[in-house]
């Protein structure tokens, strides 16, 4: 029997970010940060809640900061969630 997860548990549980949007690889906007861990051309780490979201890529740089978002552009080659 196939098991059915709630997302909307699942995110308040992980504490990901309120919205994350995605245009291709080159920009991803992302609003629910709490702060940048690392910055470099090649590496984007921020935190959102208890999560932490690492973008990687080339040529990386951040377009936008307020105080609960953030753009990044440049040519994105992944992204990863830590705990």
């Amino acid at each position: 029997m196939e098991k059915k997860i709630n997302i909307r548990k699942l995110t308040s549980t992980m504490q990901m970010p309120t919205h994350m949007e995605i245009n291709g690889n080159q920009e991803v906007i992302v609003d629910g940060c709490s702060g940048v861990l690392e910055y470099d051309t090649d590496v984007v780490r921020i935190k959102t809640g208890k999560l932490i979201v690492r973008f990687a890529g080339r040529g990386l740089v951040i377009k936008c900061l307020t105080a609960d978002s953030l753009v990044v552009t440049g040519y994105l080659t992944g992204i990863e969630f830590c705990v």
